[in-house]
């Protein structure tokens, strides 16, 4: 007694792995001329899928610039004050509110 069986070793079976389990099922014209088939448009649906996330990529990269440049032209934030530390008329003063409390 024979008994044929296939696993599929789980995730999502691609349209291709169907095609490919019923072509090798068919007899020899039939599956050697739809292997064939499979392989080909296999190769140009891959094709497919990689311009599409080509066209993606591009697109994310063009508003990314586009955030980019929107933030360039953002006025910058003004200088309350500025100056070279130990210049003469420009000095920092630190004062601690707990000490000063207690005096």
């Amino acid at each position: 007694m024979e008994h044929k069986f296939e696993h599929h070793w789980g995730g999502e079976e691609m349209w291709y792995q169907k095609a490919e389990r019923w072509a090798n099922k068919q007899k020899f014209p039939i599956n050697h001329l739809a292997l064939g088939l499979i392989a080909w448009l296999k190769e140009k649906w891959i094709d497919g899928k990689i311009q599409m996330e080509m066209a993606s990529v591009d697109k994310q990269a063009d508003a990314i610039v586009k955030q980019w440049e929107e933030e360039d032209k953002q006025p910058e934030p003004e200088i309350l004050e500025e100056g070279i530390f130990g210049q003469d008329g420009w000095s920092i003063s630190i004062s601690n509110p707990v000490v000063e409390k207690d005096k």
